[in-house]
């Protein structure tokens, strides 16, 4: 190392200089001082530093936790309250009344369709009379249900089926023959709550629901659209201003309810279709009926005003014994010949409408609503598109029993059938017919009788 005083280079770690004696010690240990000065005040500037940022943070931290404190502190106060409630009784007491007042949005005046059909089917029955099937609804607590006129036409007393197929018996109370509607009396329903009946006109565009028994298919329901309003005409009732529909009908639908698809509540009776369209049918506001079948209800009519509405009677009736003194008198309306040809031509109809797989072709011959009506109707549709075929070889009369309201022709059937697998079968029938005549004293059949 050299001496800073005089440069003389002395040996490492000398105390004094060889040539003049200078002191290294205190050099050194001033050195030190220096260096420690500066040290310290670098350690203090950092400190000075750190503090500020420091302290800067735990402002800023304080500025933002206050309100997320504050709000936690509401929260526990709520909390606290809430606990309280639930130990005092006069507390609960009120808030399950607040909590009764706030709609939820399952108590809207709409409702699920799957309940409405629940529901409404329970007050829905089947009718039957000995030569027709139809429907029927609870219109009143009496016990009073609403049905078409031309199902129930000719009868005093019917018998109405529910969903469990329990069985009663009901009178009719009401009929009308301009209007197609009737009203029956059935003591076991009495006291039932009936279905609500909508009391203004419903709009087009509205989803409606149709119930009955269609084609003897019970508590069917079909859903479509009002597609029509104020449609009149007449066929053997007058329809007036009626509802024209696209839900799905048939024959055994007549007198059931239509039902608005979101109240539920009912807007019609189910009673026409139209026949060159079966997507077109007819419902009659129940609105517009309403008096008159509350009227029927509060004021039934007695058995001979029903009985003489039709000028036909029901066998089971209080008036067989009119009808017995009538009966030397009676004219009656079939003869042999006329019932032979009407059979005859039925087959040639019958086969016909099994080549082109079409109903209207013997739908005119068979009486609307009755059995013979349901059976044709369902095995046409049955085999349709299966690519059978019928080829009758035989029809022969054999038999005529005319009786004071019906004729039976009994045939002999012949014919030959190919299966859907192209199987070809002959086949042997023994089948009584049973006729009617209709209103205008044309023959219909309302029921076949097949003997193997």
């Amino acid at each position: 190392m050299f001496c800073p005083k005089c440069g003389t280079k002395n040996i490492e770690n000398a105390r004094f200089c060889s040539q003049c004696g200078h002191s290294y010690t205190r050099y050194q240990q001033r050195n030190r001082w220096w260096l420690t000065g500066i040290i310290l005040t670098f350690l203090l500037m950092s400190g000075i530093f750190i503090y500020a940022f420091v302290l800067d943070k735990e402002q800023t931290k304080e500025t933002i936790q206050t309100p997320v404190e504050k709000i936690a502190e509401s929260t526990k106060l709520e909390d606290e309250k809430e606990a309280s409630a639930t130990t005092s009784p006069n507390v609960t007491q009120k808030k399950s009344t607040t909590e009764q007042k706030v709609p939820s949005p399952q108590t809207s005046t709409e409702k699920d369709k799957k309940e409405i059909i629940r529901e409404t089917q329970t007050k829905v029955y089947t009718i039957l009379t000995e030569d027709s099937l139809g429907s029927g609804f609870l219109f009143q607590d009496n016990g009073a249900v609403v049905t078409n006129a031309h199902v129930v036409a000719g009868y005093i007393d019917v018998i109405l089926r529910d969903q469990d197929g329990r069985e009663m018996n009901g009178k009719v109370i009401g009929i009308s023959n301009q209007y197609d509607v009737a009203l029956i009396e059935v003591q076991n329903l009495k006291g039932t709550s009936p279905l609500e009946m909508e009391m203004k006109e419903s709009e087009v565009g509205t989803e409606v629901i149709a119930l009955g028994s269609p084609q003897g298919l019970e508590n069917t329901a079909s859903i479509g659209y009002l597609t029509g309003l104020d449609r009149s005409f007449e066929s053997e009732f007058q329809y007036e201003n009626v509802y024209q529909i696209d839900a799905q009908v048939s024959p055994g639908s007549s007198g059931g309810p239509l039902l608005d698809g979101k109240t539920g509540k009912v807007i019609g009776i189910n009673s026409a279709l139209l026949t060159s369209d079966e997507s077109i049918a007819f419902s009659i506001p129940i609105y517009t009926m309403t008096d008159l079948l509350t009227n029927w209800s509060q004021s039934p009519m007695d058995e001979n005003e029903v009985a003489s509405t039709f000028n036909y009677y029901n066998e089971a009736s209080v008036y067989d014994e009119y009808a017995e003194e009538e009966e030397d008198t009676y004219d009656v309306p079939y003869d042999e010949a006329s019932l032979a040809n009407f059979i005859i031509n039925f087959r040639g109809n019958y086969e016909t409408a099994l080549r082109d797989e079409d109903f209207g072709y013997i739908e005119d011959q068979l009486l609307y609503d009755s059995q013979a009506y349901y059976e044709m109707a369902n095995y046409l549709d049955e085999i349709s598109g299966q690519g059978m075929v019928f080829k009758f070889t035989l029809n022969d009369v054999t038999h005529i029993d005319m009786q004071t309201d019906q004729a039976i022709v009994s045939t002999y059937e012949v014919f030959d059938f190919m299966n859907a697998a192209g199987e070809w079968s002959m086949y042997e029938r023994i089948k009584d017919y049973y006729v009617v005549t209709d209103e205008y004293g044309d023959y219909k059949i309302k029921h076949i009788e097949i003997y193997q």
